[in-house]
């Protein structure tokens, strides 16, 4: 009877610790179906992007199933560098628009919509969309790049720079036409936040093409993205990144001689202006005579009597004709 009430027991612990076993294999693969669910509703995309473009970020793969008249919200909530706003579209509050800065939200895809991307936009675009029948979400990391190019010279040797300037995808740069360089050297900076790839080129001595295209290629899931910058090789004002070069040299050689030349030329003018015996016509042209000309002659005027007459002579004759008027008048 003891032996049976032992086997009945282990029985009863064997089913319970079955039962327990297979419960707890049950939770933990409802709660693996459960992470992957929440790993499943955020979906974490990476975009690289030409400046000065158009762009459209979708909160689903290139649009959604999603009517209007079933949406309950939309936010897209957005980090970019040193500014944080939102754009959201809802069936009781309808458009709110933080940023303010030409972004939209399109009500029919829900899409938002970028104008002239520039690197001011790169950042994070987190879309949330929940509608009747379920929710979306998707989460971007936004870059930009810019590429430009220059021309410099370092020892009279000219310099093709093309700089790329990137966040997060690395690009190759290359140069078309692919001429004969007999230098190339290829550099990465980090500045801040972003890098700088730079790629330097020596040109041939002679180059018979007026421009040259460096083109930078970035990896992307949809496919090699291309950027171009030209490079005018006509210029006439180039930068001297190095020493002088061969023909500033001379051109300041130059300069100095004919300056040289004008300093000894006056020189030589001002001794011959100070000796007489070597009166020339070049004297005569360049230095003036110190003597002013004679002054001509004026013919001599007639003295006025009554200005220049004597104070006596003049009241013996007034007396004198004061006595024959007398005379004449007491005959």
């Amino acid at each position: 009877m003891a032996n049976n009430q032992t086997l009945m027991v282990v029985v009863l612990l064997s089913i319970f610790m079955a039962r327990s076993h297979s419960k707890g294999d049950q939770d933990i693969v409802q709660h693996k179906n459960q992470d992957a669910a929440i790993e499943q509703l955020t979906v974490f995309k990476e975009r690289t992007f030409v400046a000065d473009n158009n762009v459209t970020l979708w909160c689903a793969d290139n649009g959604t199933d999603v009517k209007l008249n079933e949406l309950i919200f939309i936010v897209w909530n957005i980090s970019m560098q040193g500014k944080k706003c939102y754009l959201g579209l809802s069936s009781d509050l309808g458009l709110n628009d933080t940023c303010k800065d030409g972004k939209k939200l399109n009500h029919t895809s829900f899409s938002l919509f970028i104008p002239k991307i520039s690197k001011e936009d790169e950042g994070f675009y987190l879309c949330d969309l929940s509608y009747k029948g379920g929710s979306k979400s998707v989460n971007i990391s936004v870059s930009v790049t810019h590429l430009e190019t220059q021309l410099d010279s370092k020892n009279g040797q000219r310099i093709a720079v093309c700089k790329a300037t990137y966040k997060e995808t690395k690009p190759s740069l290359h140069w078309e036409p692919a001429l004969n360089f007999s230098f190339t050297n290829t550099s990465v900076t980090k500045v801040d936040t972003f890098f700088i790839m730079e790629n330097h080129v020596h040109l041939p001595e002679y180059v018979t093409i007026s421009n040259i295209t460096c083109v930078a290629s970035y990896p992307s899931v949809s496919g090699s993205l291309q950027q171009n910058s030209t490079l005018d090789l006509t210029t006439q004002d180039i930068p001297n990144t190095g020493n002088f070069s061969r023909e500033l040299i001379i051109a300041i050689s130059s300069g100095f001689f004919f300056f040289l030349l004008i300093i000894v030329s006056l020189a030589v003018v001002c001794l011959l202006c100070r000796k007489p015996k070597h009166i020339s016509a070049l004297k005569m042209f360049c230095c003036k005579s110190k003597i002013s000309p004679p002054a001509e002659d004026k013919p001599a005027q007639p003295a006025d009597v009554e200005e220049v007459e004597p104070y006596a002579s003049y009241i013996q004759r007034v007396n004198s004709i004061y006595n024959s008027s007398a005379e004449l008048f007491n005959a």
